[in-house]
């Protein structure tokens, strides 16, 4: 065995023999197209998601907040001019200022508007805070400081969006606090020495100190610990299990199948293996969000349909789309495609778009983003509902790709009949006759002598086996 294969290996050419310079051409040049392609992919992918989450601050002025004063009193309309005054600045969201207006003329109507995502926050002036605060620096009445001011946030817009200008608002209120105990003094003492000694004797020490804080009211929580994370990693993993892999693996075993089959019923096959295949994951992933959920969220089964649909519809938008990429690119561009596609959607689920460049709103046209927006909503139970907009995108999406990838089967199917593809798309490499000496003449023979030269030459051989058989039976 030994002998066989040193036999064999010495009729086998060396690397760099010069029979072999073609090949090696070949793959030099493969490797130089892909270290080039995914340069480019690496450097626009990379950009494209740091550019998305970079200096939120700088787009903070896109973030709506609203300002409404219930209470009217001297003490709150002082306080209301010092935060429009701190908003002011180029680093803090717009703050809108409802106070003389007729609009949101209630705090539920407040809450509600926060609720519905026409702000992303809103800051209320409690009724009753300017009496409370002079009946506590004037007679030492109790007081709560956090009762003058309610913050209301909602978490369904997105959750890192949205801290980072909730935190922007909390710091400027909570800055606020020192300098609004100081005019408060001011204004009770009138410039009189002997009065400010009266008052902070008789004052409730807190409302010197601290005339107002706040509370944060989160109308719309998400019941997650983790949910940002946990819904971007489960939408992730549709998107590489659910797509990816079904494509990779047909690509195995494609060839006999666009040689021997229908094209309709390719289609048809394609179609099944991307609808149970997703099925199948999204069923696991929409288990993982239940095993995960917080303890403040009792999920019904219209829950589990709901984000099953979801998440099911995200995975078909790129299933569809790497099946078009797959009967339509090189193998050498396919990761590049799959590597761009996931940053270009991770960078909106993850970092959002409403306060960045914006050039990144493009991101409202892509998948992820728009189920992550749906799949919040539905966690809120409702709050921000942009479901109409986030159905219809991936529903585009998925009917659009799952039509040009019916053309593209069908166009790889004809190419593979006529010789042209063989597996993965690559062009099946030129063979041309290599005539031998003992038959020189080979290559000069018409089709037609040749055929039926083979055939006589069959005929003659079966007729002499059946001699000799019969022969061998007479004897």
């Amino acid at each position: 065995m030994l002998r066989q294969h040193r036999e064999l290996q010495k009729g086998l050419l060396p690397l760099f023999s010069p029979e072999l310079r073609g090949m090696r051409m070949a793959f030099g040049k493969g490797l130089w197209q892909a270290f080039v392609i995914f340069t480019i992919v690496f450097w626009i992918s990379i950009s494209f998601l740091f550019g998305a989450g970079y200096d939120g601050t700088r787009h903070m002025k896109d973030a709506r907040m609203f300002l409404r004063d219930f209470d009217q009193s001297p003490a709150s309309i002082s306080l209301a001019q010092m935060i429009n005054g701190a908003f002011a600045r180029h680093t803090a969201p717009n703050l809108v200022d409802l106070t003389q207006g007729a609009q949101y003329s209630t705090p539920a109507a407040v809450r509600h508007a926060v609720w519905d995502g026409d702000a992303w926050a809103a800051i209320i002036i409690n009724q009753g805070f300017g009496e409370r605060l002079s009946a506590a620096l004037t007679t030492g009445a109790a007081y709560d400081p956090e009762s003058a001011v309610t913050l209301v946030t909602e978490e369904s817009r997105h959750y890192f969006k949205v801290q980072a200008v909730i935190k922007t608002a909390e710091g400027i209120l909570t800055a606020l606090q020192a300098p609004y105990a100081q005019a408060m003094l001011e204004q009770e003492a009138g410039g009189d020495n002997t009065r400010l000694a009266g008052l902070i004797q008789s004052a409730d020490p807190l409302a010197l100190i601290t005339p107002f804080s706040f509370t944060v009211d989160n109308v719309a929580p998400f019941h997650f610990d983790l949910s940002m994370y946990i819904l971007s990693v489960t939408l992730s993993l549709c998107m590489v299990t659910g797509a990816f892999i079904p494509s990779n693996m047909w690509k195995t075993i494609e060839t006999p199948f666009y040689q021997n089959v229908r094209i309709s019923q390719l289609i048809g096959l394609r179609l099944f293996i991307n609808l149970l295949w997703a099925a199948l994951i999204c069923l696991q992933a929409t288990g993982i969000v239940f095993a995960f959920r917080g303890p403040t969220w009792s999920p019904t089964v219209g829950d589990f349909f709901g984000i099953f649909g979801i998440i099911l519809l995200n995975t078909l938008a790129f299933s569809f789309y790497i099946d078009c990429m797959q009967n339509w690119l090189h193998p050498r561009f396919l990761l590049a495609a799959y590597f761009t596609t996931l940053f270009v959607n991770i960078s909106g689920a993850v970092f959002g778009t409403e306060i960045n460049n914006h050039f990144f709103r493009i991101l409202y046209a892509t998948p992820f983003l728009n189920s992550g927006l749906t799949l919040r909503t539905l966690l809120t139970r409702g709050s921000y509902n942009k479901t109409r907009f986030s159905i219809t995108i991936n529903v585009v999406w998925s009917l659009l790709w799952w039509v040009i990838s019916t053309f593209l089967i069908a166009r790889k199917a004809r190419l593979v009949r006529a010789g042209k593809l063989l597996m993965s798309n690559v062009p099946p490499p030129h063979s041309a006759p290599v005539p031998t000496e003992k038959s020189p003449q080979l290559s000069q023979v018409a089709p037609s002598e040749s055929s039926a030269e083979y055939e006589s030459s069959s005929l003659s051989r079966r007729s002499t086996a059946s001699t000799s058989e019969v022969e061998i039976e007479d004897m």
